[in-house]
């Protein structure tokens, strides 16, 4: 593929899939072998990525989900000891979400691998690669998104 000036949008994401995906494999295997089903994950993650406690209401407008649904996520979140909830000081009625210590230590330890992972596989690009490539990157992640896929 990088010989041929003609390379197709097909290619370029296909190739960027393979590229990624050993970075994403590690993730899923630390939550599985956790017993962390996908949606937990991606809840526990967006949780650790803030690193406040968040608002039960708010964690259900931004992954566009009922209220119901975040419930239950949390309920399986807490069981594992991975998050707690407490009372919002501001508003007695809402419940804020916070990752705990052992909630924690998971998010490192799939940070501590997929850093191995990616220092692996970027330290392949010299400098100035890098830079073209996170431009690139930055280009790319810029462009309107259709998440309804394409239509008819």
């Amino acid at each position: 593929m990088a010989q041929d000036p003609e390379v197709t949008a097909s290619e370029l994401v296909a190739a960027l899939t393979e590229t990624v995906s050993p970075l994403l494999r590690h993730a899923g295997t630390v939550f599985a072998s956790n017993q962390v089903p996908f949606s937990q994950a991606s809840l526990l993650t967006d949780l650790y990525e803030q690193s406040v406690p968040q608002r039960m209401s708010m964690l259900a407008q931004k992954f566009d989900v009922a209220p119901r649904t975040v419930t239950t996520l949390v309920d399986g979140l807490e069981r594992r000891g991975l998050v707690q909830r407490g009372p919002d000081p501001d508003d007695r009625r809402a419940v804020l979400v916070s990752v705990t210590p052992k909630g924690n230590a998971l998010m490192q330890e799939i940070e501590w691998g997929r850093q191995a992972l990616a220092d692996e596989l970027v330290n392949r690009l010299t400098p100035g690669e890098r830079v073209q490539f996170a431009r690139l990157l930055d280009k790319l992640r810029q462009a309107p998104r259709n998440e309804k896929g394409p239509q008819a």
